[in-house]
């Protein structure tokens, strides 16, 4: 599958996401925000998954465009209960 260029999908669509870094290490999707001084900077608030697959309770704020050569895995129908 193709993804058209200008396609676009909220945000919310990708809180519970699964992402994957460089090293292989896993996180979650938690929330996001921008900084008003930084309006074209999107921040994602991410949480890593141990070794046993629980989340961390202490949220990781990166920039989204740094996320560039990780992996992302859609969740359909997770539920952010975290």
């Amino acid at each position: 599958m193709k993804i058209e260029t200008n396609s676009s999908i909220s945000l919310n669509v990708l809180r519970g996401a699964l992402l994957t870094n460089e090293d292989g290490a896993e996180f979650r999707i938690h929330d996001f925000c921008v900084n008003l001084d930084e309006l074209t900077e999107v921040l994602v608030s991410i949480k890593e998954i141990d070794n046993e697959g629980n989340l961390d309770d202490e949220t990781i704020d990166l920039y989204f465009s740094s996320l560039k050569k990780w992996t992302i895995q859609l969740q359909g129908g997770y539920v952010n209960d975290y």
